[in-house]
């Protein structure tokens, strides 16, 4: 077979797996309701988009540049509604500089990975967040990653298994918080021109997004499958360490099953973290929800304490006229995340299921309320928020 040959086979394989895919949508074990069919379907042209670019456009180590996903519209694998997420692609054997400025954000972590977990690729390496990094008095850093330290102010090492550099960039405060600026460039490579894609490149890379996509598909409905099975709806569990995530995250979850005249109420206390946050997944492919347009998701910042020093939280389908409300988006099971980060304490929450007619009983007296005026500007805050920070 000639190289064009096995270009065309490649893709030929890439657009035989994707009708494959878009069938088995359509069945068990994936869900079935139309919505989350539709859902499913939205998630397949997400992947592939995320899949290909991150295979094609963002393969080469040599010549790496940070690749923007999990934002608002490329979700895959429970992202942070608080995060922005850049990966770039690197090789152990390389030195990388890392240049950037995130001091108008809440704040960043870098750090080297084995790869995806949905690959079965599970190792978080070295990590460095943005105030163990020293800068000048603008914010402006300089990291080195990989090779010798040969006297580098800002350096780590660099795994020889790491396949990829990923910063989270955090914001708390969406009425202020503005994304930073990062940079990477490969040490002695500097104003190379890149070598043009082979016939043979391009097919490999092809088959790379080929697998990525279907195991990223099928990994995220089975890990939801196995959360419901494992946890029984309506719990909540204590926040730990997550296989393949950061080392000072840590994770609780539960799934939310609601009638339409029924509401979740969390009570619990704050925890002693530099950041923490709750927000809704659906059910069966763990993206977020519409983090733009809906209050799906509340991070320390947005949450109103009331005077006994405790937070209460309600997911419901419909705003129930309080601040700390998150909306299921009508969907009858969600599944409910909260991160600390950094944190000194783990306090667990609690919750229960009320009906909507008992929750102003069970709600303190001085809960702070929230008028439709003031939801639609809590709502316009979000949306500006999310275009500063991925549309620019």
């Amino acid at each position: 077979m000639n190289e064009a040959a096995a270009t065309g086979a490649a893709w030929a394989r890439f657009a035989q797996r994707l009708a494959q895919l878009g069938e088995d949508l359509a069945a068990p074990p994936f869900p079935t309701g139309a919505r989350e069919t539709t859902e499913g379907y939205r998630n397949l042209s997400r992947l592939a988009v995320v899949g290909v670019q991150w295979a094609l456009e963002f393969n080469d180590p040599d010549f790496p540049g940070f690749y923007r996903h999990d934002d608002d519209v490329t979700k895959w694998g429970g992202p942070n509604a608080d995060n922005r997420y850049l990966r770039a692609r690197v090789r152990g054997a390389n030195a990388y500089r890392i240049v950037g400025n995130g001091s108008s954000s809440h704040g960043f972590l870098v750090s080297t990975h084995e790869g995806d977990m949905q690959l079965h690729q599970y190792g978080v390496y070295d990590e460095v967040w943005h105030d163990q990094l020293v800068t000048d008095e603008h914010g402006n850093f300089e990291l080195i990653v990989g090779g010798e330290r040969n006297g580098a102010t800002n350096w780590i090492p660099l795994h020889p298994a790491a396949t990829n550099i990923t910063i989270r960039e955090y914001f708390d405060d969406w009425a202020r918080d503005e994304p930073g600026t990062f940079r990477i460039e490969r040490i002695g490579g500097e104003g190379e021109p890149q070598p043009p894609i082979t016939p043979a490149l391009l097919a490999a890379r092809l088959d790379e997004a080929t697998e990525w996509v279907g195991e990223s598909l099928h990994y995220w409905n089975r890990y939801m499958a196995d959360v419901r099975a494992k946890v029984p709806a309506n719990v909540l569990q204590s926040a730990g360490a997550a296989q393949g995530g950061a080392n000072d995250i840590a994770y609780g979850f539960g799934i939310v099953e609601l009638a339409d005249d029924e509401a979740y109420l969390i009570e619990g206390d704050a925890p002693d973290a530099w950041f923490w946050n709750f927000l809704l997944y659906n059910d069966g492919w763990f993206e977020s929800l519409d983090i733009a347009n809906r209050p799906t998701s509340r991070n320390g910042s947005q949450m109103a304490i009331d005077a006994d020093g405790r937070f209460r939280l309600v997911i419901a389908h419909a705003d129930p006229g309080v601040v700390n409300w998150l909306d299921t988006t009508g969907l009858r099971a969600t599944m409910l995340a909260y991160r600390y980060v950094r944190t000194a304490t783990k306090p667990v929450p609690t919750g229960r299921v009320l009906k909507l007619a008992e929750l102003d009983r069970a709600l303190p007296a001085d809960t702070r309320r929230c008028t439709p005026e003031e939801r639609r500007a809590e709502v316009a805050v979000r949306q500006r928020h999310l275009a500063r920070r991925f549309r620019n």
